[in-house]
């Protein structure tokens, strides 16, 4: 709002300045309502952080709340040139001999030769047509007399059908080789228009060779012989990739990684320690200044905290006395309510009782189950505590907005008045002046 100025040129007094310092001490209250608008919205940034952190806990909890999300395999080939192997957490520990006898293979067929890639390849208009496998959708290619095999090459390939096109040079002369995209004996190239010049083993115009016959991958696992029509399948055994590379002999084998599940271990206690130790350092309260952090007094928070505590803390029901709280493997809360693990325990417990573990984290009411169960809860954007306390907060936040506009709004008013009656002081003290100075001259003597 545009304010005018209020001079003191009759009454000497610097109205400006004692307006600036009397609206100065009325904008005290705004003053004290921006900082208290402001620390609101520090523990509303806080509340966003804690929510953060409690997704990320909730993301560590997930990778131990079932069984299969808990275990984590490891597979190795006793001989990596003949097969490679990975394994997911479903797959099942053991030990399986692999035999490869044959390598999958996709059809691939040489044309007839011409001089070069430049001679035209047909003597009439027409198509070149091939599909692969039978059931394969059908490629076509419309050819005529200035059609060159380089041109039928790359119009083949523009096609982005079933099977790729390439040029070799033989030595004798150049050939179209066509390439099956897809392996296995089910995925020949049959051609089945042809009005080129071109012989090719399959089709109407005979000739060319076949450079490498559709052929299936032969193997057997044990004792079982099958056959794949790629070399990577993951449909042998449950959980496990297999690729072959060439024929031989191998051991596979699928062990527990016990190293993987105590990362994901470590990996659940970092996300705890973050949150207990945000909410610790933002409801720290100074003496000194007498001043609190963002959660201090936030009973939210604490919750948050005391929930999880007596979670960590509690015993899982059902399971053995010898393994139903998380310091049995190692895995203990200090004096500061953070978590530490004690590596040489939990290492052994993997080890030796590594199914115990699991149930410890994953059974029917398991530390990273019921963590889950309430980090997710806590954290839901419509029913989360923390979303029903930063609406709140929110909410004060917005009222003490609309106290401040509606003070400024009262003392923009405020200040307009002043200026306008410190402006009629003024005008009325030139006005005194005035008569002031008139009577004077009345008094004055008149010369002759």
């Amino acid at each position: 709002m545009a304010t005018f100025s209020v001079g003191g040129l009759m009454s000497g007094i610097d109205y400006n300045s004692m307006i600036s310092q009397i609206m100065t001490l009325e904008r005290q209250p705004i003053t004290t309502m921006q900082a208290r608008q402001a620390d609101y919205n520090k523990t509303i940034s806080v509340y966003g952080d804690l929510s953060s952190k409690l997704s990320a806990l909730k993301t560590a909890a997930e990778g131990l709340k079932t069984a299969t999300s808990f275990y984590a395999r490891t597979a190795s080939s006793s001989d990596a040139t003949v097969f490679n192997v990975t394994a997911a957490s479903s797959a099942a520990a053991g030990n399986y001999s692999i035999t490869v006898t044959a390598l999958a293979q996709a059809h691939r067929i040489a044309s007839s030769s011409v001089t070069a890639e430049t001679s035209t390849v047909s003597v009439a208009s027409g198509n070149f047509s091939f599909h692969v496998g039978a059931a394969g959708a059908t490629t076509t290619v419309a050819v005529d007399t200035t059609t060159t095999l380089a041109n039928l090459r790359d119009a083949i390939n523009a096609k982005n059908g079933d099977a790729e096109a390439t040029i070799i040079n033989d030595g004798t002369g150049y050939r179209l080789v066509l390439t099956s995209k897809s392996s296995g004996v089910a995925n020949p190239i049959t051609v089945t228009e042809n009005v080129t010049s071109l012989g090719l083993p399959t089709g109407p115009v005979a000739g060319g060779t076949t450079l490498q016959a559709a052929q299936d991958a032969a193997f057997s696992i044990d004792t079982l012989s099958m056959t794949r029509s790629t070399n990577t399948f993951a449909d042998a055994i449950g959980g496990v990739t297999i690729t072959l590379t060439k024929a031989g002999s191998g051991t596979l084998s699928v062990t527990n990684d016990t190293a993987a599940i105590q990362k994901k271990i470590e990996g659940f206690v970092s996300a705890y320690n973050d949150i207990v130790s945000l909410v610790s350092t933002n409801a720290v309260y100074d003496t000194k200044t007498n001043t609190g952090g963002p959660l201090t007094g936030e009973a939210t928070a604490r919750d948050v905290v005391s929930r999880l505590q007596g979670i960590i803390g509690s015993p899982v029901a059902g399971l053995p006395d010898s393994l139903r709280v998380l310091s049995q493997i190692g895995v203990k809360t200090g004096t500061d309510g953070k978590l530490s693990i004690d590596s040489a325990v939990l290492t052994d417990k993997l080890a030796t009782n590594l199914a115990g573990v699991s149930d410890l984290f994953d059974a029917t009411g398991g530390v990273a189950t019921t963590v889950w169960d309430y980090a997710n809860q806590a954290t839901d954007t419509i029913t989360g505590s923390i979303t029903y306390r930063t609406q709140g907060l929110g909410t004060i936040v917005s009222k003490i907005g609309n106290d401040i506009s509606t003070v400024e709004a009262r003392l923009a008013k405020e200040e307009t008045e002043l200026r306008a009656r410190f402006a009629k002081l003024e005008a009325l003290l030139s006005t005194i002046s005035a008569q002031s100075s008139f009577l004077t001259s009345l008094a004055l003597p008149t010369g002759k």
